[in-house]
């Protein structure tokens, strides 16, 4: 089955724009990734979890990204698509965690949230997938129903229009400065010299 077809508030544009924000927190642990001071595959995969997470918050906050919500933002982090509770996880898609595999409690509560739509018993999922080097591979979404994958879709992310994020216009307000002085150089050194003859010596 295809993503829509549990559920028509789960399209394409929404699960590929939920996939680039992963590729995002992803990308930047990438980035800041230095042996040199310590990072393992164990930091970096701490920092693109985080990471992930704190795009998808970001995101939900902004316009245009009305349908995306944080339900969990803790390290149990939860989101949801049109009030749909999701999670997402790295590893093979066909063999999900034992971790991700268990209903949150609002998901065991929602279980049914539509009599004419299948999602009885359905978890739903993003798995992310990556490379040697950490940096996303592929994204799928995964349809779970007793603890297996049912559903395995690949989203495309290869055919998807530039992920753009409208941040709010608000600015933190700047710290007024003094106006610069402007005047001779060589004034401004004879005045140092002054100063500096008329400082106590310290003994």
């Amino acid at each position: 089955m295809l993503p829509w077809e549990y559920h028509p508030e789960l399209t394409k544009d929404r699960l590929v724009k939920v996939a680039q924000l992963l590729a995002l927190g992803r990308g930047s642990a990438v980035d800041r990734f230095d042996p040199a001071i310590g990072d393992d595959k164990w930091t970096l995969g701490v920092c693109a979890y985080n990471f992930g997470c704190f795009q998808i918050i970001q995101a939900s906050e902004t316009s245009g990204f009305e349908w995306l919500a944080v339900i969990d933002p803790s390290k149990h982090f939860q989101f949801s698509i049109s009030k749909i509770p999701m999670r997402f996880w790295r590893g093979d898609p066909k063999e999900p965690t034992v971790k991700i595999v268990a209903a949150t409690p609002l998901e065991q509560l929602r279980l049914d949230l539509e009599p004419e739509v299948l999602v009885d018993g359905i978890l739903f999922r993003i798995n992310v997938t990556t490379d040697m080097d950490g940096a996303l591979l592929d994204a799928s979404f995964v349809a779970l129903r007793n603890g297996h994958p049912e559903t395995i879709w690949l989203i495309p992310l290869a055919e998807a229009e530039p992920l753009i994020v409208m941040l709010g216009e608000e600015r933190p307000e700047g710290r007024e400065l003094p106006p610069p002085r402007v005047g001779d150089l060589g004034e401004d050194l004879d005045e140092r010299v002054i100063d500096s003859s008329a400082s106590p010596r310290k003994d």
